[in-house]
């Protein structure tokens, strides 16, 4: 049995392990989670009704198929991964947010009417968040396994 000094050194190493992840490392675990919310959010999308099958895609793609993974423009590398809906053809998170929040509109008439939002995409996040931690989870075990060897 290892005395407490020992033990401590052992512990304060898997800790810095994962404290001193390197940027590559963060994004490899970034994405793995970043990859399921992005399914479900597609899902997710498509089953709150913002999506129609039978619409021919011209210029502007569906709203589900314009999830989008990656770095934020703009900023700087530091392990993180976004998701969300893309902005390219058409200002599709702009519509997303309207649709998840809600909005206001004005009728023919000129009354101002208020268009309740479907949290879709707050539902899809919450419900995401158990697959996600386990995605990202099995990425940092793999890493902390090629650091360390398995245990």
């Amino acid at each position: 049995m290892a005395d407490l000094s020992e033990q401590l050194d052992e512990m304060l190493q898997e800790i810095g392990g994962v404290v001193n992840l390197t940027i590559e490392e963060r994004e490899e675990i970034t994405q793995a989670g970043a990859d399921v919310l992005a399914k479900n959010l597609k899902q997710a999308t498509k089953d709150a009704g913002h999506y129609n099958a039978n619409r021919e895609i011209g210029k502007m793609k569906h709203l589900a198929d314009s999830v989008d993974v990656g770095n934020l423009d703009g900023t700087k590398a530091d392990g993180s991964t976004a998701v969300g809906f893309t902005k390219k053809d058409a200002n599709h998170a702009r519509i997303a947010r309207f649709l998840n929040d809600g909005t206001r509109r004005k009728t023919k008439d000129g009354k101002i009417v208020n268009v309740p939002g479907d949290s879709f995409i707050d539902n899809a996040r919450d419900k995401s968040q158990n697959e996600v931690l386990e995605a990202q989870s099995k990425v940092l075990k793999k890493i902390q396994e090629k650091k360390w060897g398995s245990s």
